[in-house]
């Protein structure tokens, strides 16, 4: 069975990198999903997708996740088809501004048919209003998700659904 797993870039990186980290006062600037079997480890090679301006739009790339400039999350909770709703827009061109400005102005505005990284991976996931995510946002929407959906399943499993009528 295949996993869905997000890797969030913490490094240095390009002066792009440190705009993003800067605007979105976070230590991440980017992220990549990742579909595997087993969780990939820090160190190895993991098969991306993601939206980068270093590569020119959405594409898929083997990355070599070095641990000191990289985290990696499970997202659990992955809705069926995830990374096809990604891979669907394979050759797409990045957009980094809307993403910058959304930050720094509360601009909140999506170029259609454009996408960066934390947009694509929250649209993939199926999150509300994509380009509202900077990857710092994602990880926290991550974390948010994952907490509910472990809360459901161990209130399921208590024979108790919390909310349930009837």
């Amino acid at each position: 069975m295949q996993r869905h797993f997000v890797a969030f870039y913490r490094g240095r990186g390009t002066l792009a990198d440190r705009i993003v980290q800067y605007a979105t006062r976070s230590p991440f600037s980017h992220c990549e999903l990742i579909r595997a079997a087993t969780p990939p480890r820090l160190g190895e090679v993991a098969t991306c997708l993601s939206a980068s301006g270093r590569d020119g739009g959405v594409r898929i790339k083997d990355i070599e996740l070095t641990p000191d400039k990289w985290c990696i999350y499970e997202v659990t909770w992955a809705p069926r088809g995830t990374w096809e709703r990604a891979e669907a827009r394979l050759g797409e061109p990045y957009e980094l501004w809307s993403m910058v400005l959304s930050q720094l102005f509360n601009f909140r505005r999506q170029a259609r048919g454009r996408w960066f990284c934390s947009e694509l991976v929250a649209h993939a996931l199926r999150l509300d209003m994509p380009h509202f995510y900077a990857p710092g946002d994602l990880l926290r929407a991550i974390r948010d998700h994952t907490d509910t959906w472990n809360d459901a399943r161990a209130s399921f499993a208590d024979g108790e659904p919390d909310g349930l009528i009837g």
